[in-house]
């Protein structure tokens, strides 16, 4: 089986070469197409990674003023315990005396003092309502404040 060979005449040679300049044209077309595009796809590339970089110095940046907080809140709180707790020990030394002075004073009057009696409990109201005017200071709701 033998292959026809194609015979090399002036309109097969035409259309040969109308077919590969067309594929030429074609392909040349695409290329700058592609160039288009890739030139579009560095831009934005470059853009996304200037938009990263900021993005990560907002962060560092945001971090940074938290630690800051952070530690001046804890700076501050310490200061504030420091202080409390200073105070309570002042509180405890003042009450501490308080309680000695109280002791030293009481313990010289039990000794020395006549046995106290019983006091007998100061006498009731002369006044006592009556039902009826306890009946009369009934106090009615504010109508503003009726819920219905």
């Amino acid at each position: 089986m033998e292959i026809p060979k194609i015979a090399l005449d002036v309109p097969t040679l035409e259309l040969g070469l109308t077919i590969v300049g067309g594929l030429l044209l074609i392909a040349m077309v695409r290329i700058l197409f592609l160039l288009r595009t890739n030139s579009r796809l560095r831009e934005s590339t470059s853009k996304m990674e200037q938009q990263v970089l900021n993005q990560h110095q907002e962060i560092l940046s945001v971090r940074s003023d938290s630690n800051a907080w952070r530690g001046e809140m804890q700076r501050m709180f310490d200061a504030f315990r420091a202080e409390y707790s200073k105070r309570l020990v002042e509180s405890e030394q003042r009450y501490q005396e308080v309680v000695q002075r109280c002791e030293t004073a009481v313990k010289p009057a039990e000794v020395s003092a006549p046995p106290v009696s019983v006091i007998p409990p100061p006498p009731a109201p002369a006044f006592v309502p009556k039902p009826a005017e306890l009946e009369e200071k009934v106090v009615l709701p504010v109508p503003a404040l009726n819920i219905s």
